[in-house]
This record gives structure tokens, sequence and C-alpha cells, in this order.
């Protein structure tokens, strides 16, 4: 058994799980079972939880995509360009723009997103009777949006694992 082959590619698919798996817990779990707390409590714990994985998430994300690379290239079958040209290469190439693609996502649209949401004040997030603004809404609406497209992003690279765990 070549061990350091088997080193990267345990770290690989660890730091793809943390990776992926907290977008899944994050999107189906956190979010859902915040958003029935008072808006107070969801800044407060909503801020721990994105000050923790604003330290995390980015050291998972690059480490995935640097493991894969070195996995394809220097630990795997793509010796050459033209190994990109196959079905194997081609299916790497793809996790690997997708991969870019998520982490750009994240960096550039989410994270922003976040922050224009928590950017409303307390005081203009509720109208006087107590429904959340429009401003707070479009604010919401657009964060939930966002983190669900990232899914996409993840799905189709958790679909090239397994399609390169075949050959493909």
């Amino acid at each position: 058994m070549d061990w350091l082959q088997f080193g990267a590619q345990w770290l690989h698919v660890l730091f793809g799980i943390l990776w992926f798996g907290s977008s899944l817990a994050t999107n189906f779990i956190f979010v859902p079972a915040l958003m029935k707390l008072p808006l107070d409590r969801q800044r407060e714990i909503a801020g721990l939880y994105g000050e923790r994985a604003g330290r995390v998430l980015p050291i998972a994300a690059v480490a995935v995509i640097t493991l894969g690379i070195i996995r394809g290239t220097i630990l795997g079958p793509i010796k050459s360009l033209d190994t990109l040209g196959t079905q194997y290469g081609i299916t790497w190439l793809v996790a690997l723009i997708a991969a870019l693609a998520t982490y750009a996502f994240a960096k550039r649209v989410i994270e922003p997103s976040i922050a224009r949401m928590n950017a409303i004040d307390a005081s203009r997030a509720f109208l006087p009777g107590g429904a959340p603004s429009p401003d707070m809404v479009a604010a919401l609406d657009a964060a939930k949006r966002n983190a669900m497209l990232e899914l996409i992003g993840f799905l189709v690279i958790f679909t090239c694992m397994i399609l390169m765990r075949f050959g493909l």
C-alpha cells in the first residue's frame, strides 16, 4: 500500500466531508432551527457560528482543493496535459473547476449576502406589528437562496468524486 497516497486520500475525504457537510448541516438543520429564535438570539448564535465557520471552512476548502490536485496529479493518473483528454481527466478537471467555483461563490456571494443581512439594524429588521421588514425579508431570502445555490456546486463535485472512483 502507498501510505502517502492513502494519507492524501484520507485527508482529502475528511476535509471534503467537513466542507460539504457543513453546508448541508447549515442549510437543512442549523438555519431552520435558528429561524425559530428571536432575532437577537439568532444574531448572537449565528454570529458565533459564522465566526468559527469563517476560520475553519476556508482551511477545509483549500485543503480539499490542494489535496485533490495532488491526488489527481503527483499521486494520481494525471501526468501530462494529454491525460486531461481522457474520461478520468475530464471528470477530474470538472471537479476541480466546480470546487474552485464553489469556493469563489462562497467568498464573493454568500459571505457578502450574510454581511448585508447582518448590517440591517435590529430597529429596522421588524415592522411595528412584529413582522419582518421588507429589507430583512429580502436580505434573508437572498442569503438562504445563495446558500442553497452553493449546494449545486457540491453536488457536481460529489458526483465527480464518485465517477472518478469508478475510473470515469
